[in-house]
């Protein structure tokens, strides 16, 4: 099975194989603080009455019913610089868990559920520093070239 998360080396590789879906392209420099990562995530993906802290992200990836498409791509770029700023380097790590959860969580909504199945795919521009967290967390992912 194919991990929630997956590395690529550039933004054509992205699209070549994400072309007809939702793309959310969150860049690291304008993301370098908790604070500023909540707030790129709700205006990127149009997060309804968002209210800036981990749960909140939780709750609204848990429920996408806002978006018409049916897969979304989490795209992060800039990726050494992506919640650099923090105090506490925990605070990445919490959040690439919250992320992973989340597009576990929904490859096993059932048809039977009375909501819209949505799949959520995380995509991070490659950099040491990512991979490191993902390693450091444990989180599965795979090089998107790698995949077929």
């Amino acid at each position: 099975m194919t991990p929630n998360v997956l590395i690529c080396q550039s933004e054509r590789e992205l699209e070549a194989r994400f072309a007809t879906d939702f793309i959310a392209h969150i860049d690291g420099k304008h993301a370098t603080t908790l604070r500023h990562f909540y707030e790129e995530m709700a205006d990127i993906i149009e997060i309804p009455n968002f209210t800036f802290n981990l749960e909140a992200l939780n709750d609204s990836l848990n429920d996408l019913q806002w978006l018409e498409d049916e897969r979304l791509i989490l795209y992060f770029t800039n990726t050494n610089e992506l919640i650099s700023k923090e105090r506490d380097p925990a605070k990445l790590g919490s959040i690439l868990n919250v992320l992973d959860a989340t597009a576990e969580d929904w490859k096993w909504v059932d048809e039977e559920e009375d909501i819209d199945k949505k799949e959520i795919v995380i995509v991070f521009e490659d950099s040491p520093r990512i991979q490191k967290m993902l390693d450091k967390e444990g989180i599965a992912y795979s090089q998107m070239s790698e995949l077929k």
